[in-house]
């Protein structure tokens, strides 16, 4: 295994990982709005509106998150299609 693929087997691993922590992400934001939900059902508006800016910047993340794995996979590409081209 040359160098370059052993890297792109790094890379891969690392977008994994990344997946993973959007997809933690991901459920932490609809863990916020079931929060919110019920705090909306006892009337606790100030916790609906930080439950709220919680979702909000966990949405934020998730996007981010999502952003960086793509690139990651997108450098892996690059990096074997340099392999066989050079």
């Amino acid at each position: 295994m040359s160098k370059i693929d052993e890297l792109a087997e790094l890379i891969v691993g690392i977008a994994d990982k990344i997946d993973e922590a959007t997809s933690a992400s991901g459920d932490s934001a609809q863990e916020a709005e079931q929060v919110g939900s019920t705090a909306a059902a006892l009337g606790a508006e100030s916790v609906v509106e930080g439950m709220s800016e919680v979702k909000t910047q966990l949405d934020a993340l998730s996007d981010l998150l999502q952003g960086a794995s793509q690139k990651a996979r997108e450098i892996k590409a690059l990096a074997l299609s340099v392999a066989e081209n050079g």
